[in-house]
């Protein structure tokens, strides 16, 4: 498979395999693009938020570093895991 992403002026092409004829083609706006990739990055953000909350309950004495996994698999800083009292 051979994504590809291609910019022709205010337009972005995404084709999900380049190597076929007839794969998926999305286009869209440079802003409707940076729009949904900022969405998406806070999703993401949500989501580490939520897990690094779940693992300081259920798992205290790892939480550091699961978290710290999460975020670089997300690419995202990692979150300060408040102590447990």
């Amino acid at each position: 498979m051979s994504p590809v992403a291609e910019r022709f002026g205010d337009t972005v092409r995404l084709t999900v395999d380049a190597e076929m004829s007839d794969s998926a083609v999305i286009e869209l706006s440079v802003a409707e693009l940076r729009h949904l990739l900022a969405g998406a990055e806070r999703d993401m953000a949500d989501f580490l938020a939520l897990a690094t909350d779940w693992a300081s309950g259920y798992l205290p004495a790892r939480c550091a570093p699961v978290t710290a996994a999460l975020a670089r698999v997300l690419d995202l800083p990692a979150l300060a895991v408040p102590p447990k009292p």
